[in-house]
């Protein structure tokens, strides 16, 4: 039980750290919030909510690559156009029903991608 608390509250932390860089950079692209406590909450409900989609977007590239049906960069771009839109899709559902945030549409795509582009480093290649 201990474990489980300590790796939610890590867990938590990291993901408050990444909505408060998140919101600032959002910020400059006319995202309003109320307080820093509504970014935190509106990342974290947006994690969850777009996580089972995620999920999909990382998975289906890698065996379409993996089963050589499409290339390394096809793979790629595949993967941030997915994740991008399936990360768009959570914030954009979530700002819909929070009253104390509102975000652009230009916004969530733009913070959407910079987070795409984090899970770029799953289609390096492979040391043999």
């Amino acid at each position: 039980m201990k474990t489980f608390i300590i790796c939610g509250m890590i867990f938590m932390g990291m993901l408050s750290i990444i909505a408060l860089v998140c919101g600032v950079i959002m910020r400059f692209l006319g995202f309003q919030y109320e307080s820093a406590g509504s970014i935190v909450l509106f990342f974290t409900i947006a994690t969850v909510i777009s996580y089972p989609l995620n999920l999909v977007a990382g998975a289906l590239p890698k065996a379409l690559y993996e089963l050589k049906r499409i290339s390394k960069l096809c793979a790629l771009v595949l993967y941030l156009i997915l994740d991008t839109t399936a990360t768009s899709l959570g914030l954009t559902a979530v700002d819909n029903c929070m009253s104390s945030v509102s975000a652009t549409t230009i916004s969530i795509v733009i913070i959407s991608f910079l987070l795409a582009l984090l899970g770029k480093d799953d289609f390096k290649d492979k040391q043999e």
